[in-house]
């Protein structure tokens, strides 16, 4: 018998939707920030586009520490995604996944699978 257990993701839609237009908006201001402020940098306008720009990473982080269900190999799993240059599409699919183990486990796989093709 397999019992196998279903972790989703408890992070709601609405707070998803948030996290990105934070992130994207950091992103636009970090980028403004720099091509306007090369005379006069704006000190607090760059470190306000900075920590928007981490929302949803930190979020990300902070979930998985509290995450119940999940093994510590899963857990693993999900932080190299988030540290590899697949850290935007392992952001999205973290927050918006419905079992987060067997994405876990999926990814791995493609993870693996790039590094042989090397």
């Amino acid at each position: 018998m397999n019992s196998q257990v279903l972790v989703q993701s408890t992070v709601p839609r609405g707070v998803v939707g948030v996290l990105a237009v934070l992130t994207v908006a950091g992103i636009a201001g970090f980028v403004v920030t720099a091509i306007l402020g090369f005379e006069e940098p704006n000190t607090p306008m760059f470190f306000a586009s900075g920590a928007m720009m981490f929302a949803a990473p930190v979020a990300a982080l902070m979930h998985l520490s509290v995450t119940r269900g999940l093994t510590h190999d899963e857990k693993r799993i999900w932080m190299k995604e988030f540290g590899s240059a697949e850290v935007w599409s392992a952001l999205s699919e973290y927050l918006s996944s419905t079992n987060l183990s067997e994405s876990a486990k999926r990814r791995a796989q493609d993870a693996l699978a790039r590094r042989e093709s090397k």
